[in-house]
């Protein structure tokens, strides 16, 4: 080390230091008033080879110590390490490149004080040369060693400080932290301003300043991270749809679900921070009234009732794929009947059907696939799996088996004696099952059950395009006391007006065939029955009261009439179908007089009073 003493003669001015790297520990300082001058003015260049075996570190503390805090960096120097620094560390973690610009944002906005301070500092610090000229300075080569040594250390910890913090970070770590950069970065600009800006002033603008960049920092990488978590879902949804049909899980309603709230938090939010104060009330209503409503709509696309709302998809629909199953049982069954091959005729026959309507079961198929796949999936999205679920309800509730059958007709000749012919029959046995024969086949719950009627019932066919048949003119389905009173004065006879005041009571009273013998329910047949057994007359026949067996009894046993000559308690009896019971009936209803009777129609209908329908009128019967 090299001890400069002054001159009394001389005054040595000397140049900012100005070191490059040569080589591995080889320094070059351009001041030493030790060495002659060169013919341009300036000092000899000197070279201080440093060699030693110590550490890194031992040389850094011993060249501190030694220098006894000589170590001076001006202001640019320290900025461009702490940028260094800086961006080492938050090229570490999640959202670090949103904490650089904000970080340049706070510098760019306090380069008018930064400027304001840095030339006050320099008169101040010429002052103190002007001052100081008289003195010289100890050259220590280890000033510079330690200033590489601080250096690297910092750059080191700074590697090390981002590499613990990507590990750990997380929404709340990195708020924090792009809060602390922000206010670091005021903090320097207001130190580095020295007497021209007040200490305490520079502290609440640099507080304030970070709490805004915090914020923005903050919603950059809210929005990102909700970017990236709607991503991730949707991917999810792919990868699920990419697997085997039986083996898919998930769906587009939960899709749906699941993005429309990730974006709904994230923007209520930010949305609830700005108008809260203002708006406090009106985002409790909205909080009242939308947020169950979206949570109705959602349970309700996971539910049996998503049928009645618009489908979540384009593409086939649960009617379409339905009504095609249906049409295609249809089309077989009607193709076997007319091609009887090998027989003189063929006929379908609706096994122990009755009613008004041309047999059909389509809404009891839809009911009872939507119940049993429809409680917590979007069973109204048609896939491969969803149409095979359907297809095996349309199987279990239609199908049909053949028979034969022998008719022998008597036929007038053409010299008018008479001869007998038969003929044979293919006929196709339809069985079409009802939402309650399933009840037991597949093992529906109470609750299920209770699913079932709710979606059978007469408001939510009609939701469905459900029209029934069967009804005649000038329907009524309520009547009062007065009105039963005054249909009832013109009947003399008592067995018949106790049987037409039972029927009449029971208009306005809903159809079950499962309940009929209830007495809150009624289908045709046990409307009829109980009407006459109220009289004190049994018309079931061995036992059984269907409508057919009913007619069967009764013109067994000689009480077949004309529809000239009704009388109020006359039985009409229809036949809309085969079915093969008696005559194929498959309707009753009881007359009142008039010209009116009083039936039970169907689900949709109940028990009605209105005026005779004379089509596919088969047998009428008085029991009286």
């Amino acid at each position: 080390m090299v001890i400069h003493t002054k001159q009394k003669a001389k005054i040595h001015m000397h140049k900012p230091k100005q070191a490059s790297i040569k080589g591995s520990n080889i320094y070059t300082v351009d001041r030493d008033p030790t060495k002659k001058k060169t013919a341009e003015g300036t000092y000899r260049k000197s070279t201080v080879h440093q060699v030693s075996k110590e550490g890194r570190f031992a040389k850094l503390r011993k060249n501190v110590k030694e220098s006894n805090q000589s170590i001076k960096v001006n202001n640019h120097s320290l900025r461009n390490a702490g940028m260094v620094g800086g961006k080492a560390a938050t090229d570490q973690i999640e959202g670090g490149e949103e904490l650089q610009q904000s970080a340049m944002i706070m510098y760019e906005a306090s380069r008018p004080v930064i400027g304001t301070a840095s030339r006050g500092a320099e008169l101040f610090k010429r002052q103190v040369i002007n001052r100081q000229k008289l003195k010289i300075k100890k050259v220590d080569a280890g000033k510079k060693l330690a200033k590489k040594g601080a250096k690297n250390t910092v750059k080191k910890a700074a590697k090390e400080t981002g590499k613990k913090v990507a590990k750990d970070t997380a929404k709340t770590v990195a708020k924090e932290t792009s809060k602390a950069v922000a206010k670091t970065a005021t903090t320097a600009a207001t130190t580095a301003a020295g007497t021209s800006v007040s200490p305490g002033l520079g502290t609440v603008i640099g507080f304030a300043a970070g709490e805004v960049v915090g914020e923005t920092v903050a919603y950059k990488m809210d929005e990102a991270d909700m970017k990236n978590n709607v991503r991730s879902r949707k991917i999810k949804f792919f990868l699920d749809k990419m697997k085997a049909q039986d083996e898919q899980t998930d769906s587009f309603a939960k899709l749906v679900k699941d993005v429309f709230v990730q974006k709904g938090m994230f923007v209520a939010k930010y949305v609830a921070k700005l108008v809260l104060p203002l708006l406090l009330g009106l985002v409790l209503l909205v909080s009242v009234v939308a947020i169950p409503v979206v949570a109705v709509v959602g349970v309700i696309y996971n539910s049996p009732f998503a049928i009645f709302f618009p489908p979540l998809e384009d593409g086939d629909t649960v009617t379409i794929v339905a009504s095609a199953y249906v049409a295609e049982f249809n089309r077989e069954i009607s193709d076997l009947a007319n091609a009887h091959t090998g027989y003189d005729d063929g006929k379908i026959v609706y096994v122990n059907y009755e009613g008004t309507d041309t047999p059909n079961n389509y809404y009891d198929i839809l009911a009872v696939y939507m119940v049993k796949h429809g409680v917590g999936d979007t069973a109204t999205i048609m896939n491969d799996t969803s149409k095979g679920w359907l297809q095996d309800i349309v199987d279990d509730m239609c199908s049909y088996t053949t028979s034969t059958e022998t008719e022998t007709e008597t036929v007038e000749n053409e010299d008018g004696s008479t001869s007998s012919v038969t003929k044979t029959y293919l006929c196709v046995n339809v069985t079409l099952k009802t939402w309650r024969d399933m009840v037991t086949e597949y093992g529906f719950n109470s609750d299920e059950q209770e699913l079932l009627a709710e979606f059978m019932s007469p408001e939510n066919l009609a939701m469905l395009g459900y029209s029934p048949g069967g009804g005649g003119g000038n329907m009524q389905s309520a009547l009062t006391e007065d009105e039963i009173n005054s249909i009832l004065s013109g009947i003399t006879d008592s067995t018949q007006r106790t049987v037409c005041s039972y029927a009449l009571h029971r208009v306005g009273y809903p159809y079950s065939q499962a309940l009929r013998d209830s007495g809150e329910y009624y289908d045709c047949s046990s409307l009829a029955y109980y009407s006459w057994n109220s009289a004190g007359v049994n018309i079931s026949y061995e036992g059984a009261t269907s409508a057919a067996a009913e007619a069967q009894g009764l013109n067994e046993a000689g009480k077949s009439t004309s529809f000239d000559i009704m009388e109020p308690g006359d039985l009409i009896f229809y036949s809309t179908s085969q079915n093969g019971r008696y005559m194929n009936i498959t309707h009753v209803a009881v007359y009142v007089g008039n010209g009116k009777v009083v039936e039970a129609l169907n689900e949709n209908y109940g028990v009605v009073y209105q005026d005779v329908r004379t089509g596919n009128i088969v047998l009428i019967c008085s029991p009286n």
